[in-house]
């Protein structure tokens, strides 16, 4: 690709790293918030699970919308979407803290708060990678794919460090600032990013509806389901982990699981910006590659209780993850025509969200009657994607 044709993609990215920061900002800042209101821990996860369940549902029709539309309006819709979520989370948590409305009104008000961004803000994703694939040939398809992931990645990497500083001066204030940062990104989206084509106006020149069961993504729903489990599992039980394996006390177990959170953030963004921009490898190879570390990981993890050998399961992990997600995507939009990118986007970003919602209930689980048991389940859902991605025919049919 010319330097011309980067320079969309990159301010693409630089947009959407304002997403990665607001959410990584709102997981830290929910759960304190949550307990000074008076709502428990279950019902804030039940936030997040009643906005995911929404989002398996939306996305793939935004994703749909898109092709018809064009990339450029769903994008910005998405962001000011995401922005109005994050204003009404923040204008509710603080009418909770005032005492203004009970708990058990500022409850609900949150569930509808965060379910705004999945039921508008869910389309900014899937927009985003047809965009990156209207604009790649499909030599240049997983490197830009990567590329989009990376930038999401980045955003919640530096948004802990962002979120500290902004809280120092209010509680709230990460939140605000994240929905404002989203709002200048879709009118840097909507005045600078160009668009290709005119939206489609007849129902003559729409694309075909894609299907959950065509055999030509089916393949890559499963593993964007199986890496969404594990990964959120992970992340959600690891500081449990610690603490009941190496014997913590509650102030080591946050400096522990904070730097372990951040090797494997970081080892996500090595495998999508040096390893797959340096090396620009084939969706087969990242797919079957990040399979094999990540299914390292989890036998690293049950092979013995020592820190550093934790630290390595996450490096494996990270990059694992950092290898499957973007070739997962990136095999997937390889396998649809042009007209149908929007759609197969939406569709991997609404059903991987199940992952996220099934894997950490059943992690949990298993958790509660042996501390490795959900990296035993881990093992067995990876070493089941390993012999789909060596064995499907439809992984292999997919060239650049």
């Amino acid at each position: 690709m010319t330097r011309a044709e980067r320079r969309p993609l990159y301010l693409l990215c630089i947009c959407l790293v304002c997403i990665g920061i607001g959410q990584s900002m709102l997981f830290s800042i929910l759960p304190p918030a949550a307990r000074q209101i008076g709502i428990s821990p279950f019902q804030v996860s039940t936030i997040f699970a009643a906005s995911a369940s929404i989002w398996v549902f939306v996305s793939p029709w935004w994703g749909r919308r898109s092709d018809v539309r064009g990339r450029r309006p769903i994008i910005l819709t998405g962001l000011l979407g995401y922005a109005l979520s994050m204003t009404l989370i923040a204008s509710t948590i603080e009418v909770g803290i005032r005492s203004l409305l009970s708990p058990v009104a500022v409850y609900p008000l949150l569930i509808a708060s965060r379910s705004v961004f999945a039921l508008v803000g869910s389309g900014t994703g899937p927009a985003s990678q047809a965009y990156v694939a209207d604009r790649t040939s499909r030599a240049d398809r997983v490197a830009a794919v990567a590329l989009v992931s990376a930038a999401m990645g980045m955003g919640e990497t530096v948004g802990p460090g962002i979120g500290a500083v902004l809280a120092a001066i209010d509680l709230l204030a990460p939140i605000y600032f994240a929905a404002g940062l989203a709002v200048v990104s879709g009118l840097t989206i909507w005045r600078y990013l160009p668009e290709d084509g005119p939206p489609i106006s007849t129902p003559a020149e729409r694309p075909p509806k894609l299907r959950i069961g065509d055999r030509r993504v089916l393949p890559f729903l499963v593993v964007s389901i199986a890496l969404q489990a594990v990964r959120a599992t992970t992340v959600i039980v690891f500081a449990f982990y610690l603490q009941d394996t190496l014997q913590l006390g509650a102030q080591q177990t946050v400096q522990y699981s904070s730097i372990g959170f951040v090797v494997l953030a970081v080892s996500g963004l090595f495998a999508q910006l040096v390893v797959v921009q340096r090396y620009r490898p084939s969706a087969q190879w990242m797919l079957r590659t990040g399979v094999v570390l990540m299914l390292a990981a989890f036998v690293l993890f049950v092979s013995g209780h020592a820190y550093g050998l934790y630290l390595a399961a996450l490096s494996c992990l990270g990059i694992g993850i950092g290898l499957v997600r973007p070739g997962s995507a990136a095999a997937a939009s390889l396998a649809v025509s042009p007209k149908e990118q929007g759609s197969v986007a939406g569709m991997l970003s609404g059903f991987a969200v199940i992952g996220n919602v099934v894997g950490p209930m059943l992690g949990t689980t298993l958790y509660e009657h042996a501390t490795n048991g959900p990296f035993y389940m881990h093992g067995a859902i990876t070493a089941a994607v390993l012999v789909l991605v060596f064995a499907s025919r439809r992984v292999r049919a997919v060239r650049a």
